[in-house]
């Protein structure tokens, strides 16, 4: 039987390498592109009008967490559409730390859901760890790290594109920078990434160090070094990108390999009772732990620059809380801000509540997204209205780049945005014959209108969708036509070397 043929005819195609984007078609022949260029018509194949419009390769996210989140993540939610409808085609999750293992057999039960799209997994390297740590009776030393880099080698053998840590708030003594190096000379023989939430973005004042860490990694071990989810936290740190990228440019002179991800939002996602950080294990509710609870409170607002930039994101249904500043909320409750969380600490039930922290400045932003160190990442999740709160880069951030900051702000030209997009994250992570618009290569595409395209998702509404992404092909399949899923998944599972 003849193999399905799919022509996108008349668009710009951009071949995610970051040169200019040149008009024609792009016949698909089953999974794989056959051909690119002016190629009349084509008999038997199903014709897709792309006039006016670009054709890209799929993006590809870094960084998201649809393995596990959300009742079991894109194993029970495989047809959710918040990630494809983007244009994303292939994630790469188990992140921060990991909270999926063995990644061989999610990678083995993933290829037979019909997922919406490809998914490839890192190592977990917490998950390793505590293995490792519990065989050598939790003397963390030598013994132990043999056993955990024979489990992250067995992880790599299995598919895995490197290994990631979430170290964040911990400190060296509980992880020694000497165990990191030993689960990056792992995955290192392989090609592999080593992935790492860095133990402080900034609320401590230690994020070079932290950054910098990472790069030690790479530099002793021959890993590809990347930190996730780039950022400046809290604004004593606001402006000094430069002494953050010049860790990066030191560590290439050293000839090692160290890259970022990167959200295009001011903001970011986390738990409300993180506001306590270490106060929420302290006795009971007394007047010496309200105090103390409502001094870190208030050094955590501060940080942030006020009460008006943390959004409550209630998981509880019509809770009145929901998408207010804690500024608002302290009004509605006739509190303080800084009573708020202790006060919703102690409650029965305990409210289940996340929050959006305002925790960056624009100008950071846009700098570190024209670096040529980093590349596009989400930090997001299967989302599936009514499972809960939604950061908007859950639903908006390829659309967001290509319309906000191509488009109309002009921060950055589009070949090298879809680059940052496709191509660069590609070669990062070791991801064979995708992330490009070549012959050959698996049809993972996105066709999208750069008129129109633009993200609708806000801190108050994170389940908008886009607008602007036209169609998407995963494999080769029609994931979205006209803007609208088509209720039927193309995903593979994505292995190192496959």
């Amino acid at each position: 039987m003849a193999e399905a043929q799919v022509l996108l005819r008349g668009g710009m195609v951009y071949d995610g390498t970051g040169s200019p984007g040149i008009p024609g078609d792009v016949l698909v022949v089953g999974e794989r592109i056959e051909a690119i260029g002016p190629l009349g018509d084509v008999p038997d194949a199903a014709v897709i009008d792309a006039a006016g419009c670009c054709v890209a390769p799929g993006f590809i996210d870094p960084h998201n967490h649809a393995d596990h989140e959300v009742e079991g993540g894109i194993l029970a939610h495989p047809l959710a559409d918040n990630l494809v409808r983007q244009g994303i085609t292939t994630i790469v999750c188990n992140q921060c730390g990991g909270a999926t293992f063995p990644v061989g057999d999610f990678l083995d039960r993933f290829g037979t859901v019909g997922a919406v799209t490809n998914v490839a997994m890192l190592a977990s390297h917490g998950k390793t760890r505590n293995l490792a740590l519990k065989a050598a009776g939790g003397k963390n030393g030598p013994e132990m790290w043999q056993t955990m880099r024979n489990l992250l080698r067995d992880e790599m053998e299995a598919g895995a594109l490197g290994v990631t840590t979430g170290i964040i708030g911990v400190t060296c003594e509980r992880i020694p920078t000497e165990e990191l190096v030993e689960a990056g000379r792992a995955v290192a023989p392989y090609g592999g990434v080593y992935a790492s939430h860095i133990r402080d973005e900034g609320e401590y004042g230690r994020h070079l160090d932290a950054i910098g860490e990472v790069a030690t990694v790479a530099r002793e071990t021959g890993a590809k070094g990347h930190v996730s989810h780039l950022k400046l936290w809290g604004h004593p740190n606001w402006g000094r990108t430069d002494e953050v990228l010049a860790i990066f440019e030191r560590a290439r002179r050293d000839g090692a390999v160290l890259l970022a991800d990167q959200y295009p939002y001011i903001g970011g996602y986390r738990g409300f009772f993180s506001l306590l950080w270490d106060k929420q294990a302290k006795g009971t509710n007394d007047p010496a732990w309200r105090a103390a609870a409502e001094a870190e409170v208030r050094r955590q607002l501060d940080l942030l620059g006020g009460p008006e930039r943390l959004y409550i994101s209630s998981h509880e249904k019509n809770d009145p809380l929901d998408g207010l500043t804690i500024g608002e909320a302290a009004n509605v409750l006739s509190l303080r801000p800084e009573e708020v969380v202790p006060e919703l600490f102690w409650r029965e039930p305990r409210p289940r509540l996340s929050a959006f922290f305002l925790a960056m400045r624009e100008e950071d932003v846009r700098t570190f997204m024209t670096s040529e160190f980093t590349m596009v990442g989400t930090d997001s999740h299967v989302r599936i209205p009514g499972s809960g709160a939604s950061h908007p880069r859950n639903f908006g951030v390829y659309p967001r780049l290509l319309g906000k900051y191509v488009r109309e702000e002009e921060v950055m030209d589009l070949p090298r945005m879809i680059r940052r997009m496709t191509s660069q994250v590609a070669e990062q992570f070791g991801i064979a014959r995708r992330g490009q618009i070549r012959k050959g290569f698996q049809a993972d595409l996105a066709v999208f209108d750069p008129a129109t395209v633009r993200d609708r998702s806000t801190w108050r509404n994170g389940y908008a969708y886009p607008v602007g992404i036209r169609h998407v092909l995963v494999n080769g399949g029609v994931t979205v036509r006209d803007g609208l899923p088509v209720g039927r998944g193309f995903g593979r599972a994505v292995r190192r070397g496959a």
